[in-house]
């Protein structure tokens, strides 16, 4: 009896360290914070806070542009994030909802994020198929990051952690 309850303490607490919600505070174009808790969206990666490139021959501050639409998206939202996995950097990694829309996904779509999954674990739910097809689309269209010369983010983050003579 008493390994059963504490088998069901377990699952229920589990349960609950899965998932996050409440109102959340923008870090940047891919990482949020509820209730002080950083958060970083499954499956994208978007351009770092700092990161510039060139659209229509003029500076373009893509990290700034990512951070604000992720912004709009979830201003005075209530966010809920299935937490999936920790990161190296200790923060959670979940796919996040407003309702029923893909927050990560929604990204994509706008062009302010690339499709990022190789390096979730094999027992997520993020529709693969469909960040592919959101990303292709973005593309096509010269979305967002797909209308400018950027460097793709994790590139521009392995250059500036580079130990440079």
């Amino acid at each position: 009896m008493a390994a059963s309850f504490a088998a069901l303490f377990i699952f229920c607490g589990s349960a609950q360290a899965a998932d996050f919600s409440g109102r959340a505070r923008v870090i940047d174009g891919d990482t949020i914070s509820i209730r002080k808790q950083r958060i970083r969206i499954a499956g994208i990666d978007a351009c770092e806070r700092d990161q510039t490139g060139l659209k229509d021959g003029k500076v373009w501050r893509c990290g700034a542009a990512a951070r604000s639409h992720l912004g709009k998206m979830i201003d005075g939202q209530h966010v809920r994030c299935d937490i999936i996995d920790q990161d190296q950097y200790r923060r959670l990694v979940g796919q996040c909802f407003i309702g029923d829309v893909d927050i990560g996904l929604a990204m994509v779509k706008a062009g302010l994020a690339e499709a990022m999954l190789r390096y979730l674990p094999a027992s997520h739910s993020i529709s693969e198929v469909e960040y592919g097809q959101a990303e292709h689309s973005a593309r096509d269209n010269g979305f967002g990051i797909w209308s400018a010369e950027i460097e793709s983010p994790h590139l521009y983050r392995r250059s500036k952690s580079s130990v440079r003579p």
